[in-house]
């Protein structure tokens, strides 16, 4: 474990305050909030674009619009270019999954939604509260993290059969059970007795797992709570955590991507303040994904 705190380069505030799911690709970065019904891609330079995921309002009074919200935790790169964007399932109108193909001169996007419902009945079964934030294409699966905030919840790994996965996207089914490999739980530390709880994931370019973690007070899945700080988390297959890094500050990081830099990682993350009058932030930061030591 490094001994002090990693330092993060600031880029830019985000036009939207809960920051949920990040991706880059192409010098773009796509983010997904969730309290929002579009997908944000943001160049390096220059205005943001927007894409709608769903069709439809959310109310703007902040107890509706939560109560409303899909809740789009979880972004992930996805075959043939596509991305998807995953709800949580913390509550019966949260269990949508979107699948977005975004043209490559960034003009428009095509959305195609599908239910995640059968998976989550199945998942509900096996964790005290269900609050699936965070999704990455590992090895041969795709896994879900399960986020184990509130009393007697648990952070677990979730991995799903890749291919079985693709089948349905390709077909826009229901995903079920049966993609179900196995779900693994992970003790991930505290911060004066606060657990770390899993809010995002991205696959290292070695084969470890990169994790946001927030330490965040909260009685259970629905209500937020103060914030005593985030890290990042390295897993090794199947579910070993390797190292564990504070990052600066207060902020809730619930968005991470990790890219190649030649022997070491870019990491870029976004974070959720729970206030919508607060904008997201963008920062980057460069590390060793061997040990997590900064450079």
């Amino acid at each position: 474990m490094s001994p002090a705190p990693l330092r993060l380069h600031h880029l830019r505030d985000l036009e939207l305050s809960a920051a949920s799911g990040l991706v880059r690709r192409g010098g773009w970065s796509f983010v997904v909030a969730d309290d929002e019904l579009e997908l944000h891609a943001y160049p390096e330079v220059g205005p943001p674009r927007r894409y709608p995921l769903r069709a439809g309002v959310l109310p703007r009074e902040p107890a509706a619009r939560k109560r409303e919200k899909p809740d789009f935790e979880a972004l992930c790169p996805w075959d043939g270019g596509a991305l998807l964007a995953l709800g949580s399932g913390s509550r019966p109108n949260r269990q949508a999954g979107v699948v977005i193909h975004v043209a490559e001169d960034m003009s428009s996007a095509t959305c195609s939604e599908f239910s995640l419902a059968p998976l989550h009945a199945a998942l509900a079964g096996q964790v005290p509260e269900l609050n699936l934030e965070g999704a990455a294409v590992w090895g041969d699966h795709l896994v879900l993290l399960q986020r184990g905030n509130g009393v007697g919840n648990r952070n677990a790994l979730v991995r799903l059969d890749r291919a079985g996965v693709a089948a349905a996207v390709t077909a826009r089914a229901a995903w079920t059970a049966a993609l179900i490999r196995d779900l693994a739980f992970v003790d991930l530390g505290d911060v004066a007795g606060v657990p770390y709880t899993v809010t995002d994931a991205a696959a290292l370019p070695d084969g470890g797992l990169l994790l946001t973690a927030a330490a965040e007070d909260s009685r259970d899945t629905y209500a937020d709570g103060a914030c005593l700080g985030s890290a990042l988390v390295r897993l090794d297959p199947p579910h070993q955590v390797t190292w564990r890094l504070a990052l600066p500050g207060r902020h809730k990081f619930e968005g991470v991507w990790a890219e190649p830099d030649g022997d070491l990682v870019r990491v870029h993350l976004v974070a959720d303040a729970d206030d919508p009058s607060v904008r997201a932030p963008l920062h980057v930061t460069t590390l060793d994904p061997r040990t997590g030591l900064p450079r």
